[in-house]
């Protein structure tokens, strides 16, 4: 158990001194938010982008007469790990993803200059991603990095599991992914 600990604790140092030399030039300020649609973070069903707007208009409109966004990273929560592993087609889900997140999703977003992430897990989905990383982590990451190119978003991993992490599999995911999206340290890419 304490291999575990220092394993995480060493990645998370390295990880801070690879994000103090990306930004020696200019700090990165993230204004995010969460987004969980309105079904309770399935995003199950397709949205009326007129209802959606009215609902989440402050996102990309502060309303202060700028015309400026509130926030600057918004993450459609959440992705069901195995689904995405299997790339399920069902009344719910194209590909492993919501039919909710889609692309005039992540466009309403991105065209107001707001980055797009899809969050990959959740408390929900904990279970889903140890059987996910079990079965295959590494077509796990190639899937995520495919729906990534393809909707043009960021990927955020949301894995809850603190009892007995999978870290071999989470990081075969990782290195997966990366093999498809290089890390890109200027925070551009």
């Amino acid at each position: 158990m304490p291999r575990r600990v220092i394993s995480l604790v060493i990645l998370g140092v390295a990880l801070v001194l690879v994000g103090r030399s990306a930004n020696a030039q200019t700090q990165i300020q993230i204004y995010g938010s969460w987004h969980c649609g309105s079904d309770f973070c399935t995003w199950a069903s397709v949205r009326d982008m007129t209802d959606f707007d009215t609902k989440n208009h402050w996102m990309i409109d502060r309303g202060d007469g700028s015309g400026l966004p509130s926030v600057n990273l918004v993450v459609l929560s959440f992705v069901e790990p195995l689904k995405l592993l299997n790339k399920t087609n069902d009344s719910q889900t194209a590909n492993g993803v919501p039919i909710g997140m889609n692309s005039a999703i992540v466009s309403y977003f991105t065209s107001h200059n707001i980055r797009v992430m899809l969050s990959i897990g959740g408390q929900t989905y904990t279970t889903y991603w140890d059987q996910a990383l079990s079965e295959n982590a590494t077509q796990l990451g190639l899937n995520a990095a495919a729906v990534a190119k393809s909707l043009g978003v960021g990927i955020e991993i949301d894995y809850e599991n603190s009892s007995s992490p999978n870290l071999t599999g989470l990081q075969a995911f990782i290195n997966a992914y990366r093999s498809q999206l290089p890390y890109d340290a200027t925070g551009r890419g």
